[in-house]
């Protein structure tokens, strides 16, 4: 006999007990509000609604069962929403005297609750309505929109079991026992026993934080347009078509053309958000799920509050219409009606894999002259978050490229970087706010001196116009690097990127330093090094120009210097009439952990930083600051253009990168994200070296080429650097979070075996 589950805890408790008036006189003390106070309904919780001089807000206050962390994480999907895509009607916290998002509420049986305020949204809720025939497909859009702007968010509080995502529907089968109607019985169990392996199955597909309940009772319309999105209680991660699922089911309830409805709402989703064959091959059966778990936990809690039987059992005639009319289709033919109104193919997607790919790749760029990775390499289709999918279904924990700094696909750049795109693109030489405000915040990110903005498209273009720049200001033509560094691919930084040649091909003007090994390399040592290459400069018949340094040695291993070693660069160059780069490539964007530039951990005032790609998160834009008088003077005797170096486009998707890491605390994230990556990996193998700061760890490991391999056959994606590629290079998407390292750490345990 099957046992009761356990249940998630404000299922089990009752509503809070909280009248009209420790309503209003919460709002009174609380807020400051005199309010004339309603009530509305609700299943868990207790929710009013308050007017005060002509203000309407929402007083919502939550079951007693519901965790702390869980209010916490609404309140910030919301405030991320509002960022990542203002356009989304959705309510705002209205927060108390003191400036809280959260208040606390005695109620009448001595039990504690938490309570918030929030605006109210314009309009009718819609599953009161009769729905107009534009419904089906804004309602679909509207689902699409808020679950892309939802996808850059995380939250701790979001990995809970929730009794109401179809993808467990199969947790519920003991009250198929309840349901008042005893023939519906059997064939409920029957039905449970097809979605064994539902859960399973959509582990694999694109997947987040979602708002978990965009119903017609949570959404508003008005005036020929839906107003508003309410209700954020049901947020947890699930799969994306877990999440449109139970739109669509709350649609489908109240239609009289199940199929027409269900083709606009999908046509509407799609505008916004294309869904995959895999995904839409499991739409039917998830509205099936969906639909069983309402008719089975109603039968479950109807019983248990007989005074609010009615709301209770609401949904049951609708779902058991859609689950009469659906069940009688076996899965492979409902997958394949879904696919024809999604326009998508049950056999391969358009994204299948090419087995001529690789030797038509070969064939048009050359073989060695673009390399790929890996002994079999990954045809990619799909970035998400921190996840890279392939064509053949899997998909690979992202450890490896740095360029899309605050995750692939991020929703918030995708979208401002899509609406300038529809509006305007064009060149730096006519004036747009995008361009003077990326330029001014960048320069407000800098020490005081570094007041000047250049841009380009890329960090191999920033760094030629610094040594340029550099050229033009001292008189001279020579440049000192580290040994093993890479600055870029132009003729000039191609010559300064020491790891791409062998010591004999180094031109004459270049001359290099010993990069930092030694933790003990302190200023003297560093004071040293650059008189020894400059000695070498002199001897070929050139003199210091330009010292560049990667702050973190990406190529010569991942290495950490102190900051006295980094200072004796910086001060010896400028003794010996020289001027100091940093380059903040790779480094920058608060990868260290620390700062938002990395050369800031060590206190420098350098006179060049160059910045490139992660700055748009892939798309192509990159930066020079430096000093007034250094700019200037090279204008006075060269000049500089380039005709789509930080246009509209570029610059919009370079702020929204910058508003991602200040809005979620990705510097802070990269630290203790990063400590806990070292951590692990010096735990599992305590002889290992490791190093690095913040998301930017190299591991010097025996055969770290082979090893890359084999953690690349585990599910992850690292790269090699170092002497001989003698060392992992771990730098992933800043929003990694505990469980992505989680992940990685047991894909190397595996891969040690």
């Amino acid at each position: 006999m099957d046992t009761i589950p356990e249940r998630t805890p404000s299922m089990l408790e009752d509503p809070p007990e909280v009248d009209l008036g420790t309503a209003a006189r919460l709002l009174r003390s609380e807020y400051g509000l005199d309010a004339e106070v309603t009530e509305l309904r609700s299943e868990r919780d207790r929710n009013f609604l308050a007017e005060a001089g002509g203000q309407r807000l929402v007083v919502k206050v939550s079951n007693s069962g519901d965790d702390p962390e869980q209010i916490a994480m609404e309140c910030a999907a919301m405030d991320h929403v509002a960022v990542v895509d203002p356009g989304l009607p959705i309510p705002r916290v209205v927060t108390s005297i003191d400036g809280r998002p959260v208040v606390m509420v005695d109620a009448a049986d001595g039990r504690k609750h938490q309570v918030r305020v929030m605006t109210v949204m314009p309009g009718q809720v819609a599953d009161l309505a009769a729905l107009p025939e534009w419904f089906a497909a804004d309602f679909g859009a509207v689902a699409a929109q808020l679950t892309r702007a939802l996808q850059g968010f995380g939250h701790p509080a979001a990995y809970r079991r929730l009794d109401w995502d179809p993808r467990i529907v199969t947790s519920l089968r003991a009250y198929a026992d309840r349901l008042p109607e005893e023939y519906r019985r059997e064939p409920m169990r029957r039905l449970l026993d097809r979605f064994e392996g539902l859960d399973a199955a959509t582990r694999a597909l694109p997947g987040s934080v979602l708002h978990g309940d965009v119903t017609l009772s949570n959404v508003l319309m008005q005036d020929g347009g839906i107003t508003g999105v309410i209700d954020f209680g049901d947020m947890h991660h699930t799969a994306r078509v877990a999440e449109l699922a139970i739109s669509l089911t709350s649609l489908l309830r109240e239609s009289d053309d199940l199929w027409a409805d269900a083709g606009r709402f999908l046509d509407g989703y799609q505008r916004v958000l294309p869904l995959e064959p895999a995904e839409v091959e499991l739409i039917g059966e998830l509205v099936l799920a969906r639909s069983a778990a309402s008719v089975l936990i109603s039968a479950w809690r109807a019983p248990l509050y007989p005074d609010n039987e009615e709301y209770l059992t609401s949904l049951v005639a609708g779902s058991w219409r859609i689950l009469d009319l659906l069940s009688a289709v076996e899965p492979a033919d409902l997958a394949r009606r879904f696919h024809r109104l999604c326009g998508t193919s049950r056999v391969a997607s358009a994204q299948a894999a090419d087995p001529t790919l690789q030797v038509r790749r070969e064939a048009a760029l050359g073989g060695e002259l673009s390399p790929l990775f890996y002994r079999q390499p990954l045809q990619v289709v799909r970035g998400e978050g921190a996840w890279i999918h392939t064509a053949d279904g899997r998909r690979y924990l992202d450890a490896y490229n740095n360029v899309p700094v605050v995750g692939h696909a991020h929703p918030a750049v995708v979208q401002a970087l899509s609406r300038q795109a529809a509006v305007l693109n064009l060149n730096s030489r006519y004036l747009h706010p995008n361009v003077v405000e990326l330029a001014e915040r960048l320069v407000a990110s800098m020490p005081a001196g570094l007041d000047t903005c250049v841009f380009a498209n890329s960090g191999s273009e920033a760094n030629d116009l610094a040594w340029r720049m550099a050229r033009v200001v001292t008189g001279r033509d020579g440049a000192v690097v580290a040994d093993l560094s890479y600055h870029g691919v132009s003729e000039a930084t191609a010559a300064f990127s020491t790891n791409t040649y062998p010591a004999s091909a180094r031109p004459a003007h270049v001359a290099v330093f010993e990069a930092p090994r030694d933790p003990s390399d302190d200023g003297m040592a560093a004071a040293q090094r650059v008189r020894s290459a400059r000695g070498d400069l002199g001897r070929a018949g050139h003199d210091l120009a330009l010292l560049a340094v990667d702050s973190v040695f990406s190529s010569a291993g991942i290495l950490t210097p102190g900051s006295s070693f980094m200072r004796g660069l910086q001060d010896e160059a400028r003794a010996s009439g020289g001027l100091f780069l940093a380059d903040e490539v790779q480094a920058g964007f608060g990868r260290g952990g620390q700062n938002l530039w990395r050369f800031q951990d060590f206190g420098l005032t350098p006179d060049f930083v160059t910045l490139g790609k992660p700055m748009g998160n892939g798309h192509p834009v990159a930066a020079l600051i430096t000093r007034r008088e250094i700019a200037e003077a090279f204008v006075e005797v060269d000049e500089y253009f380039s005709t789509f170096g930080g246009n509209p486009v570029s610059c919009v998707a370079a702020l929204t990168v910058l508003d991602v890491i200040e809005q979620t605390g990705l510097v802070a994230r990269s630290g203790e994200v990063g400590a806990q990556l070292r951590a692990g990996l010096e735990s599992l193998v305590p002889d290992l070296r490791v190093r690095g700061q913040g998301l930017m760890v190299g591991v010097e490991i025996p055969g770290a080429p082979e090893f890359a391999e084999r953690l690349r056959d585990n599910g992850v994606l690292v790269g090699t650097t170092g002497p001989g590629g003698g060392v992992l290079k771990i730098r992933p998407p800043l929003i990694w979070e505990s469980s992505h390292v989680e992940v990685f750490l047991s894909a190397f345990e595996a891969a040690l075996r």
